[in-house]
């Protein structure tokens, strides 16, 4: 029993740091697209890229005569060049209606699981509507696989006006962008504080 441990305490070394350190390191968290979880899940045993940054970009108002919650407050990329707002919205849709009840409130979660993602998910009765979803991983030390601690699902209506026709914009080029973004599998869909800091 001593030689496993001190095998294990020497291989500990060899690798960096002390046995605790290698053993018990501080998780590292990371917000990302599912697509780029996969890929760090197949890139174990070596050193797996971060997510690549989004560019940040703000943008002012949609336009001039544009209602308030129409106002553009940042844009996301995807990765296949698609070009996603996040508008100001209102208590029924974009940043107002998600940051306070579904505790978003950090706007690179959103940049960086829609700019995680080649291929968000689409039905053939709402064509128009995206959902990208993503996680917050923690990547823990050397011998611990990365691990989901929350799912992230993002919907987007990438179209002019919403599916009720509710909401519409005066530029048909325009699209509403993201309708909401919250936690699944948790009570009220309300993302711990962690997606946040990450």
């Amino acid at each position: 029993m001593l030689r496993l441990s001190a095998l294990a305490a020497t291989t500990a070394l060899f690798l960096g740091g002390t046995p605790a350190q290698a053993m018990e390191g501080p998780e590292e968290l990371a917000v990302m697209s599912n697509e780029q979880y996969e890929e760090l899940l197949g890139s174990r045993g070596r050193a797996a890229a971060p997510p690549p940054a989004t560019p940040r970009t703000e943008s002012p108002a949609a336009a001039p005569a544009a209602p308030g919650w129409a106002t553009v407050k940042f844009t996301s990329t995807d990765r296949r060049g698609k070009v996603v707002p996040t508008r100001v919205g209102n208590s029924e849709l974009g940043w107002k209606h998600f940051s306070g009840p579904h505790n978003i409130t950090n706007p690179d979660v959103v940049k960086k699981i829609i700019g995680g993602t080649s291929n968000p998910t689409t039905s053939k009765d709402q064509p128009h509507r995206l959902v990208y979803d993503g996680a917050l991983v923690a990547r823990g030390g050397l011998l611990d696989p990365p691990r989901k601690i929350a799912d992230i699902r993002i919907i987007v209506q990438h179209h002019w006006r919403t599916a009720d026709n509710r909401y519409a914009l005066s530029d048909r080029n325009a699209k509403i962008g993201v309708i909401t973004a919250y936690c699944r599998s948790v009570p009220r869909n309300r993302c711990p504080d962690k997606v946040n800091q990450a």
